[in-house]
């Protein structure tokens, strides 16, 4: 307001020194007045990252999975409306690593694994965005089977040797998508992945996904300030 104010024709090109020493304070003022406003807003993660470490242990009970969970950056600050929208995506995300990304606990066994497996929650800031991610050491994205997958829902008409991981693990945000064999209440790996990238993009965020097959998956929220 006070930018129009100070470009209105009725006053530009005039002598006014007093005029722009109140157009300069109009502009301090409103400048410190939405910084103000932005620190009422802000909120530690915490409370929601505590939401988190009770989820994942029901689930763990639930799926019948050991499951160590740790969190870190949980006095990063963010819009308590962002943390809001962030709640939806960061269960989906935590439910489908519980149900479908680690192993159980004779399988890890198997494969040489400690019987729990591993997710960490992080939050930090990365220049002016938040970066937060979710990373599990279950069995990872299979890209195989994901290809697969794309091709039978008419997403990919060749072989798909020409695409990098990032861009094959991106299927799993189509909707629908999803390369589980045996579907439960929580869904498939991906079933929903959708909702989580429109979520996150209605913030102007991105989400990004990498995985190493065997090893683990790592899933990047990053959201502006």
């Amino acid at each position: 307001a006070e930018v129009m104010v100070a470009h209105n024709p009725d006053v530009t090109g005039k002598d006014m020194p007093n005029f722009q020493k109140a157009a300069a304070m109009l502009r301090k003022i409103t400048r410190e007045l939405q910084e103000v406003t932005n620190a009422i807003r802000m909120m530690p993660l915490e409370g929601m990252f505590n939401k988190m470490k009770r989820l994942v242990r029901d689930l763990s009970r639930k799926f019948q999975k050991e499951i160590v969970f740790n969190i870190a950056g949980a006095e990063t600050e963010m819009d308590k409306n962002i943390i809001q929208e962030l709640s939806d995506p960061l269960v989906h995300i935590l439910r489908n690593a519980i149900d479908h990304g680690i192993e159980s606990p004779q399988e890890r066994s198997n494969i040489g694994k400690e019987k729990a497996g591993h997710i960490i929650l992080r939050a930090a800031y990365e220049g002016n965005e938040i970066l937060i991610s979710i990373e599990d050491d279950g069995h990872g994205l299979d890209r195989e089977k994901i290809l697969k997958k794309a091709q039978e829902k008419g997403l990919l008409t060749n072989d798909g040797d020409d695409l990098s991981d990032e861009e094959v693990f991106n299927f799993i945000f189509e909707p629908g998508f999803s390369t589980a064999a045996k579907i439960s209440e929580v869904s498939g790996r991906g079933v929903g992945m959708d909702v989580v990238r429109k979520n996150i993009e209605k913030l102007h965020g991105t989400v990004k996904v990498r995985s190493l097959l065997g090893k683990g998956s790592v899933f990047q929220l990053r959201i502006p300030l």
